[in-house]
């Protein structure tokens, strides 16, 4: 309580430094953790894609003509190379294959009530692999494959639009002029979530899963493989591999290449093109170097303003060592009491970096994938106030409370007692 009342003393003594001591720490901790929540946000296990960190991805897929090597095709893996590299390894507890949403067309079955939605399709395992909130009805299984009206889930907007109710499980509605039966509805997905989104979600044929030719292996989806531990990722990639090799083994004219997948969570977000990788070591060079300015110009700047107000001190803290205060007890001192300032700076800071990375969201997720989609962009609670964030941000604020009060205090305190107390 001592350091609390001499800090906010120092606070009401120097206003004008004070005041600018804790804004730079504030903008120092808005923009740290204005990294942390994007870095959340996109990377961690946040629903409904819960299993990131469990998960392995294929986005990519290269066929290359096995004699003419100047003959290439690039895109993505399909659902038959799920089946036949994929599905059948012990180590997978559960996998799926999805395209990009796209837009579509929904109405009510009479044509009324036309909205334009962000449709996916899948397969029943997407719902093992994201956890999406039923409002009513379920997911689709194969049991819902091959009916003579195609099952699909909705959200619960679009819901709402055409029935004015997200109780509507069992209704039917038209898909892009196809009499589809709404068999579940859920909670409506942030389009921050890179592989889950969409505002309907239906099945492809069965038909994508039969290999007829090389050309079977390639087709516009994404693949999800969720194991039990990741633990398992090498024995994954390893058994692909193996199994790549055996499907080239038979091919006359072309073979697969998978180029170095499968993706962890990082790498597969940022994976951008079809026939080029993820640079990550690159990228976490960029985050390190970031917050590394970020930390030490407010944190030189900050040295600076401590170093003035110590000057101010030092007949104080001569005065201190007069009456037995050691060097160890002074430097302690200063640098509580800064702590109280700028853990108020940080404080400040956390408040500023929800409302620059709400202010900022669709600048910061939009990417070339959810560009023109129809939902919001809204943000995790679990990433705004994950004990995470809160540890973090205590952490910056002692760093910064080290490096910028740190050496200020170590010289004042090291002054002789005459020195300090003739100090002008």
């Amino acid at each position: 309580m001592q350091t609390i009342r001499q800090a906010f003393g120092l606070l009401r003594q120097n206003p004008l430094l004070s005041t600018i001591s804790i804004l730079g720490t504030a903008f120092a901790i808005t923009m740290i953790m204005a990294i942390v929540i994007t870095w959340q946000t996109k990377y961690a296990d946040l629903e409904p894609e819960v299993n990131r960190s469990r998960c392995l991805y294929f986005s990519a897929m290269h066929v290359q003509g096995k004699e003419n090597k100047g003959w290439n095709t690039y895109g993505k893996p399909s659902a038959a190379f799920m089946k036949e590299c994929i599905q059948p390894l012990p180590e997978v507890e559960a996998c799926t294959a999805f395209t990009t949403a796209e837009v579509a067309l929904v109405s009510l079955t009479d044509g009324s009530s036309r909205v334009k939605v962000d449709a996916l399709n899948t397969d029943p395992d997407f719902w093992k692999i994201f956890s999406m909130q039923f409002l009513d009805g379920r997911g689709f299984t194969e049991a819902d494959r091959g009916g003579d009206m195609r099952a699909i889930v909705i959200c619960a907007s679009v819901a709402r639009k055409l029935f004015g109710t997200t109780e509507v499980a069992g209704r039917q509605i038209l898909l892009n002029r196809e009499l589809s039966n709404v068999i579940g509805v859920v909670k409506d997905i942030s389009v921050t979530a890179k592989d889950a989104y969409a505002q309907v979600w239906g099945m492809y044929h069965a038909n994508e899963l039969k290999v007829t030719g090389w050309w079977s292996y390639s087709g516009g989806k994404t693949i999800a493989v969720m194991v039990r531990t990741p633990d398992d990722f090498p024995a994954i990639k390893q058994g692909v591999e193996k199994r790549v090799k055996d499907i080239n083994a038979g091919l006359e004219e072309r073979q697969l290449d998978i180029m170095e997948q499968p993706d962890n969570i990082v790498a597969h977000v940022n994976h951008v093109w079809s026939n080029v990788g993820p640079d990550l070591p690159m990228l976490y060079l960029q985050y390190a170097i970031a917050l590394l300015i970020i930390l030490l110009v407010p944190s030189l700047n900050l040295c600076g303003l401590s170093n003035s107000r110590m000057q101010q001190r030092i007949s104080e803290l001569g005065v201190r060592k007069a009456f037995g205060a050691t060097r160890n007890t002074l430097i302690r001192q200063i640098l509580n009491e800064n702590l109280v300032l700028t853990s108020l700076g940080g404080i400040l800071g956390l408040i500023f970096s929800y409302l620059a990375v709400y202010a900022m969201r669709t600048w910061l997720f939009t990417n070339s994938q959810n560009i023109g989609t129809a939902g919001d962009f809204s943000l995790s609670m679990e990433a705004l106030f994950s004990p995470m964030v809160f540890v973090l941000a205590f952490v910056f604020c002692l760093v910064i409370n080290i490096l910028s009060a740190g050496l200020p205090a170590w010289i004042a305190a090291r002054r002789t007692i005459v020195d300090s107390l003739n100090d002008k």
